[in-house]
Parts: C-alpha cells; structure tokens; sequence
C-alpha cells in the first residue's frame, strides 16, 4: 500500500506544480496586458495633450498673423501716401516751390514706418517641433519656412533702410549746418532749399526710393498674399 501512496502522491505533486505554473504564467500574462493597456492610454493622453498643445500654439500664431496683417496695412498705407512726394520731388520740374507747398518732401530720406512680425507663436511652433517627434506637418512646414524667409528678408530691408537714414542724417549734420532749424520744424531757413534742389539730394531720394518701393514694398504686398493662403489652411485646421 506504502509503494502506491508515494505513487499518488508523486502524481498530485506534480499536478500541482504544473497548475502552479500555469497559474503563474497566466499572472504574468495579464500584468504584461495591464502594462500594455497602461502604456496605451498613457500615449494616448499625451498624444491628446500635445494635439491640444499645438492647438493653442496655432490659435497664437494665427493672432500674430492677425497683427502682423493690421500692421502691414498700416507701413503699405503710409509708403502709398508718401509716394507722390517721392515722384513729385524726384521729376526733372520740381521747383523751391514744391517744397514750400508740400514741407514733407523735406523728410523723406530721414524717416520711414519700420515692420517686424511678429515671435510669440512662431518660437512656440518651432519649439514644439524640436522637443516632439512628430510626423511631417504640411501646414507647420509650411509656415515654419514662410516665417523664416520673410523675416530675413525684412530684417535685411531694415537695416538698409535704417543704415541709409543714418548716413543721410550724419551728412546733414557733418555738412548742412540748417539740419537744427529742419529738425525743430522751422524751414524758412534761405540756405536750406538749394541743397534739396541739389543732385547730391536727388540721388540720395532715389536710393531711399528704391528701398523703400524696389524691397520693402514688394516685400509685404507678397507676404500679405502669403499670409492668406496660410490663413485659409490654419482656419481649416482650427475648425476641425
């Protein structure tokens, strides 16, 4: 009898070891499920939050644009009002009494409306970019390169603009001792009117013409264009 129970046992024994072994290969199944589903959900929400995220960078960027579009209008508005003075006092017939008239033809190498866009929402684009792996987005690409072209290209007009003023500036002070009286607005000054008559003058207008109507113009009018179709894509995107 003794020799059968051992066998039995034996039997039960390993029984046992084979149910706890499935027993243990089943828990260990279903943590590696539960981690999975955890980890699922986890990308998921960060998935949502950075979708959200990009959302409210857009939503910035498209007020930048917003801005950047009402000042736009605003420089493009001022150079065209100032443009007949350009062309009255660069033609061959300007007279001491054009300038008697029209006093603004006095300043037109001196001043101009500067622009900048604005760098809120595009630094935050491109720092979502560089911290997120994501999928190439048309439309971030897209304003990402638009962005970067036109803001060099405007930050170069500026500085040409703003070094020629200066030049222009520095002459008239090193050279034109009626600067005082032009700066305080008195422009009765009888030493004042044949310079501006001057071809040293003349060509001094048509450079400053030149980057103001050959560059910086041109410039905006096709960033506005820009601006259009990238707000019409950016709207369909928000709206979805």
């Amino acid at each position: 009898m003794s020799i059968f129970n051992k066998n039995r046992i034996g039997i039960l024994s390993k029984k046992g070891i084979y149910k706890y072994l499935f027993y243990g290969l089943g828990e260990i199944i279903l943590v590696v499920i539960g981690i999975l589903i955890a980890v699922n959900i986890n990308n998921r929400n960060e998935q949502s939050a950075s979708e959200k995220r990009l959302k409210s960078y857009l939503q910035v960027y498209h007020q930048d644009m917003v801005q950047d579009t009402l000042v736009i209008n605003s420089v493009l508005k001022y150079t065209e009002d100032r443009k007949e003075f350009f062309n009255l006092f660069l033609s061959d017939s300007v007279e001491a009494k054009h300038y008697l008239e029209k006093p603004q033809g006095l300043g037109l190498v001196l001043s101009y409306s500067p622009f900048k866009l604005q760098q809120k929402g595009i630094s935050l684009l491109d720092n979502y970019v560089n911290d997120n792996e994501v999928e190439q987005d048309t439309l971030i690409s897209k304003i990402l390169a638009n962005h970067k072209a036109f803001d060099n290209l405007i930050n170069e007009t500026n500085t040409r603009i703003s070094e020629d003023i200066s030049d222009n500036m520095n002459y008239l002070k090193g050279n034109e001792p009626w600067i005082a009286d032009l700066l305080l607005g008195n422009i009765n000054n009888p030493d004042m009117l044949p310079y501006f008559l001057s071809d040293s003058y003349r060509a001094r207008l048509a450079v400053h013409s030149t980057l103001i109507y050959g560059n910086l113009v041109p410039i905006l009018n096709q960033l506005k264009i820009n601006h259009i179709k990238i707000f019409e894509e950016l709207n369909k995107r928000m709206d979805k």
